[in-house]
């Protein structure tokens, strides 16, 4: 099977590093890794986030596998703001 490779091969795949019901918080959180040259996107944070069942569809923060390390270490020095649950960073969720 040529161009198949298992998920999280690559250093470009996406890997969330958090997930938050607060679309506050997420946004806090992606500005705090943009500031630090970090690509990173949020995910889920539209008009969904605004719907009672927010919480079963958390807002997911996103970053290239190869950042996942480095992203960890700046959420986690700013502390956890309101509405974070645990991130996925130990062996990287992929989510591409």
């Amino acid at each position: 099977m040529t161009g198949l490779r298992p998920a999280g091969d690559d250093p470009d795949d996406l890997v969330t590093v958090g997930r938050y019901i607060d679309p506050v918080a997420a946004e806090f959180a992606r500005s705090r890794l943009e500031s630090d040259g970090l690509l990173c996107f949020v995910q889920g944070g539209g008009i969904g986030s605004l719907l009672p069942t927010a919480t079963v569809f958390p807002i997911l923060l996103q970053v290239r596998a190869a950042d996942a390390e480095r992203a960890a270490e700046l959420l986690s020095e700013e502390g956890e703001p309101p509405g974070v649950t645990p991130p996925d960073v130990a062996g990287g969720e992929n989510v591409a």
